[in-house]
């Protein structure tokens, strides 16, 4: 709990200095605030929400997810899980704004793994690491410094070292060690 404390206090003071940041941003169009969501975790019972920061080519962001892993996504269909956490990206943008970017992903998170049968559950907390790329369409006008909606398709390659084998009930479900991880996000440039 102390971590998702962290987490609202960082959000609400990037919020509270918006109008200050707004200034600067007329200053540098490099630098931009910008908040963004995954729907598709919203499709699968979850939620998710990010905030970041782009400064020249870089961009740096915090956030929290929740998600029901898809059942084509699981190895094991006894058993269902559900994945939420916080989650930190450093991406090098080649454009400054739109267009390619690469990154590094880390996550802070838990796995709540349920039986279906039996409705025994085990939680899991872990760290993964991962690297990232995907494509910025950026819909703001460029000499407005990209301000606006835009929209992320990106694709994580995430390592879990701790992942190891859960034993609920009598089954055991098998952590995977590498998750592949597609998807989406829906953002705004201020």
């Amino acid at each position: 709990m102390k971590i998702s404390r962290l987490f609202i206090l960082l959000l609400l003071l990037a919020t509270l200095n918006l109008p200050k940041f707004s200034v600067a941003q007329k200053k540098t169009q490099a630098i931009g605030l910008e908040i963004e969501s995954d729907p598709i975790a919203f499709i699968f019972n979850g939620y998710s929400l990010h905030t970041a920061y782009t400064f020249s080519s870089f961009r740096a962001s915090l956030g929290v997810f929740g998600i029901q892993t898809p059942e084509f996504f699981l190895a094991d269909d006894r058993f269902s899980v559900f994945s939420s956490g916080y989650d930190m990206k450093f991406d090098y943008l080649f454009n400054r704004t739109g267009g390619f970017f690469v990154g590094t992903q880390f996550v802070y998170g838990r796995d709540k793994i349920e039986l279906k049968d039996s409705h025994e559950r085990e939680s899991v907390w872990g760290y993964s690491v991962g690297l990232r790329t995907g494509y910025r369409f950026m819909f703001g006008r460029e000499e407005s410094g990209s301000r606006g909606f835009y929209i992320v398709p990106w694709f994580a390659l995430m390592y879990s070292p701790d992942a190891k084998p859960q034993h609920i009930g009598a089954e055991t479900y098998a952590q995977p060690k590498w998750t592949p991880f597609p998807t989406i996000h829906l953002g705004w440039r201020f």
